[in-house]
């Protein structure tokens, strides 16, 4: 068994999650459930609980999640265009690229001569969506591209995200110098645009700081004024913990506490390090551009525990309600596995509110399933073992105990596979989730056949054989008067396959 270079807890894993008040423990209330043979491989109904990661790309990173009128809308970096994907669950966000209602591309740089488009953030306000990212013109070299950086925006046409919108516009910002990550907030009638900027024109340390303008009253597209006076600052990265690496502060995402106080999560350190970090700032005065008026928390929410959670560089966040509206969550990106740098897959993670102040106790583990958000509908989702499924003779059932969903996991031959055969509850469209570990192959797809249609389904190193992910899909299963549904997996045989999760779309 390949063992991990860094300090890892060994052995059972002791999961233990609190749930309406009640501690349980969400891994042998899985194991404990009856098992269900319904003319094909058996499974079991995840009633209340979920797997991160909930998307995993390639360099994927600064991931948004937007709450409103019962549906959560989702994007992320894509350097080339802003992809939106709608869902009543903030468990449910993998894209479909075939269905609009769905996922729908909204902005594409070639639109306007820009590149290299950074951390979209949709939001809602007053009867329209706007979008923020950054982006800079083409250039012969990086570090013209990274002066050139800029705040962009885009509005909708009407109240319908995925109806028509506005060419986007560069958002003119006090002291034209680089601006990246900008976050939009409303408060107390006026609003504000919060972005990640240089110091300087020229900035050869890569220090950022975090620097507030007010808008137009009702316009997210507009500076109430461009002047150098009207840039305010108001973080520096100067606790250690954010700026052992680099002296940087980006990725701002504003919210109003349950107490009605303004909040601003930022990243700090450098993100393409284990050092990246999720910390926040407080207003604790009345003036939002006043740097004494705002307090900044001496420890960061979140970090990289090696100890407990296994969890690396967690940053750039946004913060959303549960679909009742009772419980708050974070989603996040981290890094795959320690020195993965900007190789990232992005995570949701529960926050409780302790003394008006945000509050993760521990950053859920990579092996734990977590209860679902609030309000979700639970009994959706199916998990078949890999090791209950159809397996050729040259696969083998290998022990994970504590990091699998049932303790163990199946390495496919390089000739072998593994057949899942499936009888669905309904015809429709599913979210299928593959959930794997790639301990060290240089081929970073699996070989994935539908009823017959083959596709290739991205699984990208994890590094280590216990630290399993997931890869999530859509497909088209039926109810069949004859046969079943088969889902057919051919991987490298570096990669272990822990189970398949089937998740009805939209099902509620």
């Amino acid at each position: 068994m390949h063992k991990r270079k860094t300090l890892f807890i060994t052995g059972v894993l002791l999961l233990m999650s609190t749930l309406s008040g009640c501690k349980v423990n969400p891994q042998e209330s899985i194991k404990q459930s009856e098992d269900i043979v319904e003319l094909g491989t058996k499974y079991k109904v995840m009633e209340d609980y979920f797997y991160n990661p909930m998307v995993i790309d390639f360099r994927m990173g600064d991931p948004w999640l937007y709450y409103h009128d019962g549906y959560y809308y989702y994007t992320q970096s894509e350097g080339t265009r802003v992809r939106v994907t709608k869902s009543p669950y903030m468990t449910q966000l993998t894209s479909n690229p075939n269905d609009e209602t769905r996922t729908k591309i909204l902005f594409r740089q070639k639109s306007i001569d820009v590149v290299e488009s950074w951390a979209p953030e949709i939001f809602f306000f007053e009867g329209h969506w706007y979008i923020y990212f950054t982006a800079t013109k083409d250039a012969k070299t990086e570090i013209e591209k990274d002066t050139g950086r800029r705040t962009y925006g885009m509005k909708s046409v009407t109240d319908d995200a995925f109806g028509e919108w506005e060419t986007p516009v560069e958002i003119k910002l006090p002291m034209d110098y680089r601006s990246i990550d900008a976050t939009f907030l409303d408060y107390d009638g006026r609003q504000y645009i919060i972005w990640s900027g240089w110091p300087n024109a020229e900035n050869l340390n890569w220090r950022q700081n975090l620097y507030i303008t007010e808008l137009v009253t009702g316009n997210p597209l507009l500076a109430k004024s461009t002047a150098d006076t009207e840039r305010h600052i108001i973080s520096v990265p100067h606790y250690e913990w954010e700026n052992s690496s680099i002296f940087q502060n980006e990725g701002p995402s504003a919210i109003i506490s349950p107490d009605g106080t303004p909040i601003i999560f930022y990243a700090g350190n450098f993100s393409g390090d284990d050092s990246y970090c999720v910390g926040y700032i407080t207003l604790t005065g009345t003036d939002l551009t006043n740097f004494d008026h705002w307090t900044k928390n001496p420890e960061p929410l979140m970090a990289t525990d090696m100890a407990y959670s296994e969890i690396i560089a967690p940053g750039h966040c946004s913060i959303v309600k549960s679909p009742d509206q009772t419980e708050w969550w974070i989603m996040y990106h981290s890094a795959k596995y320690s020195g993965a740098g900007w190789d990232r897959m992005a995570r949701l993670q529960k926050m409780e509110w302790v003394n008006g102040k945000p509050h993760v106790e521990k950053i859920t583990k990579i092996a734990d399933p977590n209860p679902l958000p609030s309000g979700e509908a639970g009994g959706r989702q199916r998990l078949y073992e890999a090791e209950d499924a159809v397996l050729t003779e040259d696969c083998f059932v290998i022990d994970k105990e504590g990091y699998a969903a049932g303790d163990n996991a199946v390495s496919i031959s390089e000739n072998g596979s593994i057949t899942f055969e499936i009888g669905v509850p309904a015809n429709g469209p599913y979210v299928v989730g593959i959930r794997f570990s790639n301990r060290d192959s240089s081929l970073f797809n699996m070989n994935v056949t539908v009823n017959g249609n083959e596709m290739l389904v991205y699984a990208p190193r994890t590094q280590y054989d216990d630290s399993f992910t997931i890869a999530y899909f859509f497909t088209d299963l039926y109810i069949k008067r004859e046969g079943l549904n088969t889902i057919s997996i051919n991987a490298d045989p570096s990669i272990y396959i822990d189970c398949l999760i089937l998740d009805l779309m939209n099902h509620k």
